[in-house]
């Protein structure tokens, strides 16, 4: 299996006017994250609205990316399920399609109240003796209904099969715990665009996140820089680009609505977010705010579009 590292774009899933899974527009935003530094490709996770699409079109997203791709870069298809039994079928069936590892959330509703660790542990122990593929905790308390926090993951990590945990939480100060709690037994991705440069700077060397759909480049520069220990050039483009990207999507208060619309922006049409999600119109000064991105990636990175 692909080790996972560097720039692991989550690609939004396009759907036609009818609602449906646009096959053609999902080929073009995976060669558009592709061109444009992607090392990896992950597949229905929150960016992909994949907690939104039912289990048929979970299938068409990956087996119209999975095999077309997986020899070229790792591919990650991400799980949401509320059954164990349904969490495990996926998973097998991203083993048969050639995917590299999957990421997956325990979402077991717990209507009464947090969900408790040891359901957390029972079921990535069911999970990783069921599939063969390496498994990315995704650490979303939000969404989930419990906290991976960093004594958790350091038991978590006794599972054969738990190899990373994308931290999603925004609080860089995760990386370090889990690191030192873990003594290196689990590979820390960042999820989050607004804590990227400090996430790298500590030591993860993968990043996923929404904002890479509309600022590919200048994501991946950030972490070639880092990684090359050119500081100066790195806060540039966090300063630049990677924070007024953020900023934009937290302004919006419509994060899939605003990745889509600015992928229209630049010439992709993957259509509008599934309901209840609604479209972002954007107005001249949505515009000027992206052209103004745009511009920055392009004097920072040299790469057009």
């Amino acid at each position: 299996m692909s080790q996972l590292r560097g720039l692991v774009v989550p690609l939004v899933t396009p759907f036609d006017s009818q609602g449906r899974i646009n096959t053609a527009a999902l080929q073009s935003v995976a060669d558009h994250a592709l061109r444009h530094g992607a090392s990896g490709l992950m597949l229905t996770a929150l960016t992909g609205e994949g907690n939104l699409l039912s289990a048929n079109e979970t299938e068409t997203v990956w087996k119209n990316v999975i095999p077309r791709h997986r020899d070229r870069v790792p591919v990650v298809p991400a799980i949401f399920s509320t059954t164990t039994a349904e969490a495990i079928r996926m998973g097998n069936l991203a083993a048969d399609l050639g995917a590299s590892a999957v990421m997956i959330s325990a979402i077991m509703p717990e209507l009464y109240g947090r969900r408790a660790q040891n359901h957390v542990r029972r079921f990535f122990e069911t999970f990783c003796a069921a599939v063969p593929l390496p498994v990315v905790l995704f650490n979303y308390p939000s969404l989930a209904g419990y906290d991976l926090t960093p004594d958790l993951v350091a038991e978590l990590t006794a599972i054969d099969g738990v190899r990373y945990i994308k931290e999603s939480t925004s609080d860089s100060r995760r990386v370090s715990e889990i690191v030192s709690r873990t003594k290196n037994g689990i590979q820390v991705i960042c999820g989050s665009p607004d804590v990227a440069l400090e996430s790298l700077a500590l030591g993860c060397k993968t990043w996923i996140t929404a904002i890479m759909n509309i600022v590919p480049s200048a994501c991946r520069a950030l972490i070639d820089t880092v990684e090359r220990g050119n500081l100066a050039a790195a806060r540039e483009l966090n300063f630049r680009v990677i924070r007024p990207a953020f900023e934009l999507i937290r302004r919006s208060s419509n994060t899939i609505g605003t990745i889509k619309a600015g992928l229209l922006l630049r010439n992709l049409d993957v259509g509008v977010p599934r309901r209840p999600g609604l479209p972002l119109e954007p107005d001249a000064a949505f515009r000027s705010d992206f052209e103004q991105l745009f511009r920055a990636e392009r004097e920072l990175t040299g790469m057009s579009y």
